[in-house]
């Protein structure tokens, strides 16, 4: 199977490209320029293609029987200004399944986000996808605007959407300001590690399973009657920071101690109203070709 992936250099990338590629599937992958390079190890090189994600045209997507679309702006804790949000998460998405539909490709597959769920998120319940998405970030916000117009050309058209929410994802090669590699970092140097109370639900999935869940996506059925499957991609057990942090403390035989409480504990991740990334600028989103 012919597979065109962008966000192949990513981190979820990375590993979604590993397993495809080990699979024997043919991919076609994008990226900004030759200087990005996928965080772990391939088995083989796949096909590059250098360019912006709003310039791709369906004669790129020729050929390819699935588009995953796995490339984000403003992954947590990174943070962008809004109109780069909605400039890649939704104008990006909306360039793409266009050209996807124009190529003749018969399935999209997408990476949401838990934070399309806003405070629901962080339930010590799991829950479905069909649940109300009221996010609480601009990252979230622009993730549901997202799938909101994605699933709506889905429903307008031939083309089939499998939309995944993933939760909390960790792993090798995960950007380095993110909870599991700083503790493992710490773990790694024999290192004590402060954070917070640790009182903060997550569900915390390994990035292997990630990548396996959506690679499966590509070929699995979508239901009767229906070409839209919306899933949350999570372990299902919801557990404490502390607990994820316990587990893992012991799992990578740290020798140094744990210290929660050592900072506040806060689940906004708002930029504050005066910052210059959350002004908008107009001239600074450009219109798609």
């Amino acid at each position: 199977m012919r597979i065109f992936l962008t966000g192949g250099t990513g981190f979820i990338g990375s590993y979604f490209l590993n397993a495809a590629l080990k699979a024997g599937h043919d991919l076609l992958c994008l990226r900004r320029s030759t200087r990005s390079c996928p965080v772990i190890p391939l088995p083989s090189e796949p096909e590059w293609i250098n360019q912006e994600l709003h310039y791709l045209t369906p004669d790129d997507l020729s050929g390819c029987s699935v588009v995953v679309h796995l490339a984000s702006a403003g992954v947590s804790p990174q943070q962008v200004p809004w109109h780069e949000l909605v400039h890649v998460n939704v104008m990006g998405a909306a360039h793409l399944i266009a050209a996807a539909d124009q190529a003749g490709v018969k399935r999209m597959v997408v990476s949401g986000t838990c934070h399309e769920y806003g405070a629901l998120a962080n339930r010590k319940e799991a829950f479905s996808a069909d649940a109300p998405l009221e996010p609480m970030t601009l990252y979230g916000a622009s993730k549901a605007a997202s799938f909101h117009l994605l699933s709506a050309y889905a429903r307008s058209t031939a083309i089939e959407l499998y939309y995944g929410r993933i939760f909390n994802v960790y792993g090798e090669g995960q950007y380095e300001k993110n909870f599991w590699p700083s503790l493992h970092a710490a773990a790694r140097e024999g290192a004590d590690f402060p954070m917070t109370s640790g009182e903060q639900v997550r569900d915390f999935i390994p990035v292997e399973r990630v990548a396996e869940k959506l690679l499966d996506a590509c070929t699995r059925p979508m239901g009767e009657n229906s070409h839209i499957l919306v899933e949350n991609i999570g372990s299902g057990q919801p557990k404490t920071l502390l607990c994820f942090a316990e587990q893992e403390w012991s799992r990578l035989g740290a020798v140094g101690k744990l210290l929660p409480g050592s900072f506040p504990t806060s689940d906004m991740c708002f930029l504050p109203a005066s910052t210059p990334a959350n002004r908008f600028t107009p001239q600074t989103i450009r219109p798609l070709p």
